[in-house]
Order: C-alpha cells, then sequence, then structure tokens
C-alpha cells in the first residue's frame, strides 16, 4: 500500500441552491487545512449545491451554474491542497449525473459519477440518471475542459477510489485510499451499521476508508448527522462528533473516536438540530408553542432549549452570540453556568409558550405546563378559549336552533372545536413576534389521524412527527428522572418538572375524562402494529398472529379491534399525513407522505386487505 496523504473529512451545514454560500464555507476549510499540513478533503455527495435541490436538478443552468463554482474553487483554494466535491454534472448526452470532483490549485484532476442507485429507495434517484457500466464512456465539460468519467485518480502519489456505493465496487480496486462520499440522513440506529462497513470495506479492499457525509438540517425533513469515520485492516481509527451543531469543520483522525450519545439522547439532539437549523434559515426569532402540559409540548419545548445549550456549548460563545446577534436576539455577556444562561437570558427571548385552558381543562395539565416551561425559561402565557368555544357553539345553535349541539351526538365536532379554537392565538403570537409556530403531532398520532386539522396540527414544523409516542413518553420520563446529555458523561439539561407531564395519562383534554389510550388502545401496542406492518411488512393477519403473543393480558378479540382500527384508520387518514406541518425523518418507519409512508388518498379504507381477520 502506498503512503496514505494526510487527509481530513471536511463538514459543512449546507443550504440547498445556495452555491456561494456553500462554497465560502468550502474554501474557510480550504485554508484551515492548509494551515494544519492536511495535503487532502473529502467532502461529501452534493456539498456544493445542497442535497434536496429536487426538481433543479433537471435544470442545466443550474447545473451549469454548479460548475462554475466548482472552478471558483478551483482558482480560489490554496496550493499544495486537493480536495473531493460532490455536486451534479451535466454530461454530453444532455442528462445529469451525480458526480464528485478531485481539484487542485488551477486543476481539475477528474471527474467521478454513481454508477449506480444499487435499489436505494431514495427519492433524490428520480432527479438523475444512472449510467451503470458505461460511465467512462460519458463526457463531462467544465469550463472549456472536457472530461471522462473515471473512479479511481492519483493524488500525490496515492491511488484515491471514489466509492458511493456497492455499485461501484468493481471500478476502484486496487486504492490506496477509498472515499465514500455520503448524502445519508440521520436515522435512529443506523450509525453502527454505517461503522460496521466502513471496517468491512476497509478489508474488502485492503485499503484505508474515509467516509464524509453532510451535516445539519438543509432543507426541511432531512438532518444529516456528519458521522465522519476513518477505518484501516478492518479496525476504526477515527469516528468524528455526531450530530454536530457546528457550520463547518474538519475532521481528521486525530480527533479519536467519539462517544455516542444513548437513545434518548441522541433523539432528542436530531431534534434540537432541525429546529437549530430551521430557525437559522428561516431567518425567524425563535418560536412560538402552544403549550398544553402533555408530553409532546414538553418535548418540543425541551429539545428547543437543549438545541441553545448545545450551540453554545460546542460553538463557543463568540459564534454562538454573532449567529443569534443576526438574528436580531439580545446576547448578554456570558458568565456563570451555560445552563443557567441559556435559561436566563436566552430562552426568555428564543421560545414563547401559551397554556390555552378550556371549560373541561384541569389543573393538573395547567400546572405541568408552568412547571416545565419554568424549568426551561420560557416566556409562559396562560388564556382561556372556553368564550370562544362558547360563541362557536351558539353560532351553530342560533343557525339550527332546533337542533342543538350535544355531546352524545356530536363529539367529534365538539372535541374539534376546541382544539381549532386554540389556533389562532398562538398564530397571533408567532406573526407577531416573527417566531416559527410548532405543531406537536407525533408519528403515532399520525398513523391512525388522531388530530385535529387547522387545530393541534397548526403550525410549520412539526418536530417530532416522526417519533412514536410510546417512545415520547420512555423519553420524557428519562428527562424527569436523568436530564438530557448533550455531551456523553458531560454536560446536561436538567429539566425535573418534566415529572409532571411524565405521571399523567396522555389526553387531548377534549372532554370530560377522555384519554389517547381509551379512545385508541395502548400507545406500545399502536405503535408494534406500526413497526411489525411498515418494518416487517407482515399482514394483518400475520400481525394480530404475532401481537397475541406477545400481549399476553390482552385477549384475542381485543388485540383484533385494535388492530382493525389501527389499519382502518390508517387507510382514512392519508389526507392529514399530506397537509400536515414538516417532520424531521428520526425513525426508520416514517410516515411523512412525501418522502416516507407513501398511500393513496383514495382507497378503500382497508376492507379487502382485512378480509382475512375474519
Amino acid at each position: 500500500m502506498a503512503n496514505i496523504i494526510q487527509s481530513a473529512a471536511g463538514r459543512i451545514n449546507t443550504t440547498p441552491l445556495d452555491l456561494n454560500g456553500n462554497l465560502q464555507k468550502i474554501l474557510k476549510l480550504c485554508g484551515t487545512a492548509q494551515s494544519q499540513g492536511i495535503k487532502f478533503i473529502a467532502f461529501p455527495e452534493l456539498v456544493l449545491t445542497g442535497y434536496n435541490c429536487g426538481d433543479l436538478f433537471s435544470h442545466p443552468n443550474f447545473v451549469k451554474a454548479a460548475s462554475s463554482a466548482l472552478l471558483k474553487i478551483k482558482y480560489e483554494m490554496p496550493e499544495d491542497l486537493t480536495v473531493g466535491i460532490g455536486l451534479p454534472l451535466l454530461a454530453n448526452n444532455g442528462k445529469v449525473y451525480d458526480g464528485y470532483a478531485l481539484v487542485k490549485k488551477g486543476k481539475i484532476l477528474g471527474l467521478s459519477v454513481l454508477h449506480s442507485f444499487y435499489n436505494n429507495k431514495d427519492s433524490r434517484i428520480r432527479f438523475f440518471v444512472t449510467p451503470t457500466v458505461n460511465a467512462e464512456d460519458l463526457e463531462f465539460i467544465v469550463g472549456s475542459e472536457s472530461y471522462q468519467a473515471q473512479s479511481v485518480f492519483d493524488v500525490d502519489g496515492t491511488k484515491v477510489g471514489i466509492f458511493f456505493n456497492d455499485g461501484d465496487s468493481q471500478f476502484v480496486k486496487g486504492s490506496d485510499l477509498l472515499v465514500c462520499p455520503e448524502a445519508t440522513r440521520f436515522e435512529l440506529y443506523s450509525e453502527n451499521e454505517r461503522l460496521e462497513k466502513a471496517t468491512k470495506l476497509s478489508v474488502t479492499f485492503n485499503c484505508e476508508v474515509l467516509v464524509t457525509n453532510l451535516l445539519g438540517c438543509e432543507s426541511g425533513s432531512d438532518i444529516f448527522d456528519g458521522l465522519s469515520i476513518f477505518a484501516k485492516d478492518g479496525k476504526l481509527e477515527a469516528v468524528g462528533s455526531f450530530l454536530s451543531f457546528k457550520r463547518y469543520d474538519l475532521v481528521t483522525k486525530d480527533c479519536g473516536i467519539h462517544n455516542f450519545l444513548e437513545e434518548y439522547d441522541t433523539i432528542v439532539r436530531a431534534v434540537a438540530l432541525g429546529q437549530f437549523d430551521w430557525m437559522l434559515k428561516t431567518r425567524s426569532h425563535g418560536f412560538a408553542l402552544s403549550m398544553s402540559g402533555g408530553a409532546d409540548s414538553g418535548l418540543c419545548a425541551t429539545c428547543v432549549c437543549y438545541g441553545q445549550l448545545a450551540a453554545l456549548d460546542e460553538l463557543g460563545f463568540d459564534e454562538y452570540k454573532e449567529i443569534l446577534e443576526g438574528l436580531k436576539f439580545n446576547v448578554p455577556d456570558f458568565t456563570g453556568d451555560i445552563e443557567t444562561y441559556i435559561k436566563t437570558q436566552i430562552m426568555p427571548q428564543l421560545l414563547i409558550t401559551v397554556y390555552q385552558g378550556s371549560a373541561v381543562s384541569g389543573s393538573v395539565t395547567r400546572t405541568a405546563a408552568m412547571k416545565v416551561a419554568q424549568n426551561l425559561g420560557s416566556t409562559h402565557y396562560e388564556w382561556s378559549i372556553a368564550k370562544l368555544v362558547e360563541d362557536y357553539v351558539s353560532i351553530i345553535n342560533g343557525t339550527t336552533p332546533n337542533d342543538p349541539l350535544n355531546w352524545d351526538r356530536d363529539d367529534l365536532t365538539l372535541q374539534n372545536i376546541q382544539a381549532r379554537s386554540r389556533a389562532p392565538g398562538i398564530w397571533m403570537i408567532a406573526n407577531r413576534y416573527n417566531k416559527l409556530l410548532m405543531s406537536t403531532c407525533n408519528a403515532s398520532e399520525d398513523a391512525v389521524g388522531y388530530c385535529t386539522m387547522d387545530g393541534d396540527t397548526a403550525g410549520g414544523l412539526s418536530p417530532i412527527g416522526d417519533v412514536s409516542k410510546s417512545r415520547i413518553l420512555r423519553i420524557n420520563q428519562h428527562i424527569a428522572d436523568e436530564g438530557i446529555e448533550v455531551e456523553a458523561g458531560g454536560l446536561k439539561l436538567n429539566v425535573p418538572d418534566m415529572s409532571y407531564i411524565s405521571a399523567q395519562a396522555p389526553t387531548a383534554e377534549l372532554r370530560p375524562g377522555q384519554t389517547d389510550e381509551r379512545d385508541l388502545m395502548p400507545y406500545v401496542i399502536l405503535d408494534r402494529i406500526h413497526e411489525l406492518h411498515q418494518a416487517d411488512f407482515l399482514s394483518p393477519k400475520a400481525i394480530l398472529d404475532t401481537i397475541v403473543g406477545e400481549y399476553t393480558k390482552f385477549s384475542r378479540e381485543d388485540l383484533l379491534t385494535f388492530v382493525k382500527r389501527y389499519f382502518q384508520k390508517l387507510a382514512v387518514n392519508q389526507w392529514k399525513r399530506e397537509r400536515g406541518a414538516t417532520t424531521f425523518h428520526i425513525e426508520k418507519n416514517d410516515l411523512n407522505a412525501k418522502s416516507g409512508f407513501i398511500f393513496p388518498l383514495l382507497n378503500d379504507g382497508y376492507k379487502s386487505l382485512l378480509e382475512d381477520l375474519k
């Protein structure tokens, strides 16, 4: 094996379409690398344009603009450095390919393209063409030069292979350094699989492996974890920090092996990173939240506070202050304890929470909302929607005086008007103070449509919309008992009064005595049905047979009712999922109507597929 050039993984928090902003971050890291004696930087897939450019990948002018940005890097980057940069490439056949360029000062060493999507379900596939085995026959024009696609390059005597996925295997043999440029979104539990793959590649190709991934929530739903890996001889040499809040940085073998957070801490960190990027990229003055005193709103609020704590801890005060002052926050000098500083100086400006009580609201939820808001430092208000609901009911009853509303017949109508009466007030707060309004839906409710459209679904962002309710309940208990870690074994966010929320049975509190699980089924069973359906692809009959053996405290008849209820509600509520606010991809079995669970809007209500349950 040849001597390997001193290399680094370059991570930047990309913004789609922002060619100039993305290339400026690349150039800044090039300068940093030169000062550290680094000779080669591998940036991720599509780092120059951003990953989620959608149909603009099919626009020749945009793709040509990306090539022009690449030329700017070629001329402005430092001497004695080589960089690998992912971007879309327009070929001589007029088609656009997912590509990668290796560049030195004043020279493009060559271009590589993805050979195959290799059975990938990635929605990005529709925007690119795959050349399969004929990639080397393609020509790409960048500036005044023409290049043929290749997969292995000579970089200062080191053979560098570009490996997008297993479809490239036959083309990168003989590499000394295998670069794996990724645009892999965060997904719970996926990191161990990716670490294992990197070590296996180092054995298969008998070379060093460098994995580099995009970072941050660049365009709305996908959160990129920035996982950077160095592997050799089947062992990990270095693993960079996970879900970093940095805007750009370099990861080298000197970084050592990062310690991952535990499951619940990792989920909170991923959601918090997504919220932080949304605030920055929408130029919003923080967040607004209808704080019900329940599990979902409590977790959404906690993630906001966690994000500020993590950002200050990782970015340092000067950069953190510059970012927040750019959004017109007042950032006092940092003194004392970091958690106290965030809760007392930043959170009152950044998060507004409102408890909107109704005629059926109780003191338990009101107290829980107030206590958690105090723990986090949000500006907290309380008001009642009882008069608004009464007025709406009076309007309808006045219109139909001989047919007044009543709970026996109009249960759903009377519940929904309460949820919808909460939306206008919190929207006014969000509009008045330029806040991002958060919806508090979760994956379990999304599955069965247990939400009120234009009510509790109001908002532009649904941070925990891809986290199952049974998991949310466990996360909140973990927060109440232990706090939530920002650093493994180190800094943590403490919200002890989350115990006021975790002690409650989940309830929408829209009618007297109402609880979620009484309306639906136990959340652990609902979430298990969801998992068996989407992860294991089991039929309703097979799911029923499975859970009968797992939940022995319930009769087969009860479980049969739950299975039917799940699928009937799943089928008729797709319209709600398609109208819902943007969610972050967290769990593998994503219900996102655009990029996750694709389901027909009009259907038979699952009748045919439930026939074998009779």
